[in-house]
C-alpha cells in the first residue's frame, strides 16, 4: 500500500469498503481477520489514508464478496451500475430457471433407468450431470474430497454406535 497522494479513488474505495462492510454487519477487526491483516489497516483503507494494491483490492474482493467495481465506483456511478445489473437479473433468473429444468430431467431420467434396472443407463445420465458442473481439476478435487468426508462420517458413525451398544450391553451385565 502507498501513501495517499490525491484525493480520488483512495477515497472512493475507503467509503465503499466502509459502506459494504457495515451493510454485511461486520467490524473493521472481523475484515481485517479476513485479509490477515490488522484493524489499523482497513480503517487507514476506509478513512482514504492508503491506496490499496491492487492485490489488496482483490482480497477485499473476496473478503466482502464484491467485484471492483463495487469498490471503486461514486455513489451515483455505483447505483447506476447496479440498475443496470439488476436489468440483466431477469435473464439470469431465466437461465437458472432453464438449467434446473435440465438438470432434473437428466435426474428424473437417471431415476426412471434406476427404476428399470439399467445401472448403466442410469450412471451415463449421473455422469453427465457431474460433468456439467465438474470440469476443472479443483471441482473434481472437492467432489473426491465431499466423498472421502462422507464416507469417513459415514465409518465413524456406525463405529460410534457400535460403541454406544457396546458400552450399553456391558453396563446391562452390571
Amino acid at each position: 500500500m502507498s501513501e495517499k497522494n490525491s484525493e480520488g479513488i483512495e477515497i472512493k474505495i475507503g467509503l465503499n469498503v466502509k459502506r459494504i462492510r457495515k451493510e454485511q454487519g461486520l467490524t473493521q477487526k472481523e475484515l481485517a481477520n479476513k485479509l490477515k491483516s490488522i484493524e489499523q489497516t482497513v480503517s487507514k483503507i476506509e478513512r482514504g489514508v492508503f491506496t490499496p494494491s491492487a492485490e489488496t483490492i482483490m482480497q477485499l474482493c473476496d473478503a466482502l464478496n464484491v467485484t471492483p467495481n463495487e469498490l471503486m465506483l461514486e455513489n451515483p456511478e455505483w447505483q447506476k451500475w447496479q440498475s443496470e445489473r439488476l436489468e440483466h437479473q431477469d435473464h439470469s433468473i431465466n437461465g437458472l430457471a432453464d438449467q434446473i429444468g435440465l438438470v432434473q430431467g437428466m435426474f428424473a431420467k437417471a431415476d426412471m433407468a434406476r427404476d428399470a434396472g439399467d445401472e448403466d443407463t442410469e450412471k451415463a445420465y449421473l455422469d453427465d450431470i457431474i460433468q456439467m458442473y465438474a470440469w476443472q481439476n479443483k471441482d473434481i478435487r472437492a467432489i473426491a474430497e465431499w466423498l472421502d468426508r462422507r464416507y469417513l462420517n459415514t465409518y465413524l458413525t456406525i463405529l460410534q454406535n457400535e460403541v454406544r451398544i457396546s458400552i450399553i450391553g456391558n453396563e446391562l451385565k452390571r
